[in-house]
């Protein structure tokens, strides 16, 4: 049995697990389920035995293998980022103890959450929600750390503004709508005819259904554009800006680094958000979450043995909220 790259020297050498891996870079049928050697948490690091992932876009773009630069060539890879499981293992200088239930999101590029057991850095997570099953906790980390790390610290959206989220019912976009209320902030959120509702019981104050209506052609001015989608650009939006408006995109591309670095010169700004987990950030969704202001959107669950179905699901962009694969 050939070691992953990713662990390297740091694997049990007579424990085993099942993991999700790609060999090469494509389609949804490059996923398959097999056995590798079980991680050891080096220091700071904990062993998780995770029972859910969360799936996400950017897993899809790691299968696809857009993010080659930054993943590699060296195969196997498990993919996956959000993790919610049970802390079976710690090593030195952890301060998460065996037992404690944990959340949170793999900070590595192709990430390696696809698995029945994963060692991470005890900074990348922090106690479970207590309101909700750890199958919701699952699909909270990188989307919601998205929302918040795009609207409160790229943004710096304040109470009383106004925020335009594109995108709005998708897996980041029901995050982004209720951060930005309890942010204080008006949201006009663009969606489907179908997902009115979702959005307006989420705190929406106005919806623009991208069906009939061009963003291009409204005539509201917005402190705030999160593109969370992604397909528009900053050329597109910029005249829907405030005079210091400032426009997020989810999505990296050369397009928006250059506007990114043109933003200097300029009162209107465009950010790119590159979502890091983050303790503290974790810790204030979960208070969120079990104070009832946060509401998680699981779409539907598969179990791991069925990931390629699920990746074939999130890459139809029709997914009202999160995607959970069970482990167990």
């Amino acid at each position: 049995m050939t070691a992953l790259p990713q662990y390297g020297k740091h694997v049990h050498p007579s424990e085993t697990m099942r993991a999700v891996v790609i060999d090469r870079y494509g389609g949804p049928e490059v996923l398959r389920l097999t056995t590798v050697p079980r991680p050891v948490p080096t220091r700071g690091q904990v062993l998780v035995r995770t029972r859910f992932v969360g799936v996400n876009p950017k897993d899809v773009i790691v299968r696809k293998g857009k993010f080659q630069i930054a993943t590699g060539k060296k195969f196997p890879l498990i993919v996956g980022h959000d993790i919610a499981g049970e802390v079976v293992e710690a090593g030195p200088g952890a301060d998460l103890n065996k037992g404690d239930l944990v959340y949170g999101m793999i900070n590595d590029f192709a990430g390696r959450a696809y698995a029945e057991y994963a060692a991470v850095d005890c900074q990348q997570l922090a106690k479970a929600p207590t309101s909700v099953e750890l199958a919701v906790a699952a699909a909270v980390p990188l989307a919601a750390q998205t929302a918040l790390q795009a609207l409160r610290d790229d943004a710096e959206l304040k109470a009383g503004q106004n925020v335009l989220i594109n995108g709005a019912s998708g897996g980041v976009g029901v995050f982004a709508v209720q951060i930005a209320k309890i942010l204080g902030a008006q949201v006009t959120a663009v969606c489907s005819h179908r997902n009115v509702d979702l959005v307006t019981e989420l705190g929406a104050d106005s919806i623009v259904d991208y069906t009939k209506t061009e963003l291009v052609d409204l005539d509201e001015r917005f402190d705030v554009i999160f593109d969370v989608f992604g397909n528009y650009c900053f050329d597109d939006l910029r005249k829907l800006l405030s005079e210091r408006g400032t426009y997020v995109n989810t999505i990296p591309s050369a397009r928006i680094f250059k506007d990114v670095a043109r933003s200097f010169v300029r009162r209107k700004r465009a950010k790119l958000v590159i979502v890091k987990s983050r303790r503290d950030q974790l810790e204030w969704l979960r208070q969120q979450i079990d104070a009832g202001r946060l509401r998680v959107v699981v779409d539907r669950s598969f179990p791991i043995s069925d990931v390629a179905e699920a990746h074939r699901f999130m890459e139809t962009k029709r997914a009202r909220g999160k995607v959970v694969l069970a482990v167990d």
